[in-house]
């Protein structure tokens, strides 16, 4: 049934809101079964001199404005983040036998946010199950292209495509070849 839905729609123009263009990649993920009550909402986005995370203890499809509702946690650059202060600025509404190790989960998530230069990571719901296992189940995320210095090993491979229904013109392929052989950097978007 996947396999029909997604050959039906591979390499076909799609229309998305306003924007027409092809979807060629798709992901297909195994049902995790859960309970609403399982499911949370955390972000993470970067900030000029601080992260800002916010938590919410109702995740899901309808999470509505988390902005207004969500717990939020201001870290300044450079300093580290604990369990304790998860627990307490983020997790006050969350049953007390899940806080440790969903802060835990919080924590090492963060570490791999920072280490990899994200500018933004939300990830809607975040199931944590009756065993406490922690199963991210839709992530959204941007990664800061101007770290690819700094991250480019880690990172592996990075296609930066161009957006939703924008074919990249030949002009910009050179300009992107270009950049990946200088320490100057080098961008050029074509507008019409």
């Amino acid at each position: 049934e996947a396999k029909d839905w997604v050959m039906e729609r591979m390499c076909k123009e799609q229309k998305i809101e306003t924007v027409t263009g092809q979807l060629t990649h798709f992901l297909i993920e195994p049902l995790i079964p859960h309970k609403q009550e399982e499911e949370f909402y955390i972000c993470m986005l970067s900030h000029r001199y601080y992260d800002e995370l916010l938590f919410y203890h109702e995740g899901g499809v309808d999470v509505g404005d988390v902005d207004s509702k969500a717990e939020k946690m201001h870290l300044p650059t450079g300093e580290a983040m604990t369990e304790a202060a998860v627990i307490t600025k983020l997790l006050s509404k969350v049953p007390a036998g899940k806080q440790a190790n969903l802060a835990s989960f919080i924590v090492s998530l963060f570490a791999f946010y920072r280490d990899l230069h994200f500018a933004y990571l939300e990830i809607n719901p975040l199931v944590m199950l009756e065993d406490n296992t922690v199963v991210p189940l839709d992530m959204a995320a941007k990664i800061d292209e101007t770290a690819n210095f700094l991250c480019a090993q880690k990172w592996g491979p990075v296609d930066w495509p161009p957006p939703f229904g924008r074919d990249a013109y030949p002009e910009e392929a050179l300009i992107r070849d270009m950049d990946g052989k200088t320490g100057a950097s080098l961008k050029l978007t074509i507008l019409n």
